[in-house]
C-alpha cells in the first residue's frame, strides 16, 4: 500500500511542474485569496482523481478523449479572452467565494483526462490500492499548487495588475490553444 501511495506521489508531483493546473492557480492567486485558490484546485483535484481511480476506465470509454482535450482547449481560450476585455485590474482584495469557483471549474475542465488522471487511473488498476494512489496523488498536487498559489500571491502580486491580467488572458489563450495543437498532433 505503500509503495502504491509513494509511485502515485512521485509520478504525479513530477508530472505536474509547470502543467496547466499549476499555471492556472500560479495566475488565479494573482487575482483572488490564495486560500479561495488553492481550495478550488483540491477540490478539483479529489473530484478527477475520485474518478480516475473509482470509475476512470468507464469515463475513458464513454467520452472520446479529442472532445474532452478540445473541449477544454476552447474553454481555456475563451477564458482569456474573457480576462482580457472584462478582467478587472485589482489583486487578492476581491470578496466571496469567487477565486474557489473560477479556480474548482478552470481545473476540472482542464485537467479531465490529463495525463496526472490516466496515471492515477493506471495506478490504481496496477496496484490494486486505489485509496493509498488517491492519497499519494493528492498529497502531490497539494505541494505542487502550494507552491504555484505562494508564488502568485507573494511575488506577482506585486507587479502592475494590469499586466497581471494581460499575462494571465494570454497565459489562458496559449494553455488553451497548446491543448488543442497537441490533440492535434501538431506539438508533442
Amino acid at each position: 500500500m505503500l509503495a502504491a501511495a509513494t509511485a502515485a506521489f512521485l509520478t504525479v508531483f513530477v508530472a505536474e511542474f509547470g502543467d496547466k493546473s499549476q499555471l492556472v492557480c500560479l495566475a488565479m492567486a494573482c487575482r483572488y485569496p490564495p486560500l479561495q485558490v488553492l481550495a478550488g484546485a483540491m477540490a478539483a483535484m479529489a473530484v478527477l482523481f475520485g474518478l480516475a481511480v473509482g470509475v476512470g476506465s468507464y469515463i475513458a470509454d464513454a467520452i472520446p478523449h479529442v472532445l474532452v482535450a478540445v473541449g477544454s482547449g476552447l474553454f481555456f481560450i475563451a477564458v482569456g479572452f474573457y480576462t482580457y476585455f472584462y478582467g478587472r485590474d485589482q489583486g487578492a482584495e476581491n470578496i466571496g467565494k469567487t477565486g474557489f469557483f473560477q479556480t474548482l471549474g478552470i481545473i476540472f475542465l482542464a485537467e479531465l483526462g490529463d495525463k496526472t488522471q490516466l496515471a492515477a487511473l493506471f495506478l490504481a488498476a496496477s496496484f490494486g490500492y486505489p485509496l493509498a494512489v488517491f492519497a499519494g496523488a493528492m498529497l502531490a498536487m497539494f505541494a505542487n499548487h502550494l507552491l504555484a498559489v505562494y508564488l502568485g500571491s507573494r511575488f506577482i502580486t506585486r507587479v502592475n495588475p494590469r499586466y497581471v491580467r494581460i499575462f494571465s488572458a494570454l497565459l489562458f489563450i496559449a494553455v488553451g490553444l497548446i491543448m488543442i495543437a497537441s490533440e492535434a498532433g501538431l506539438l508533442f
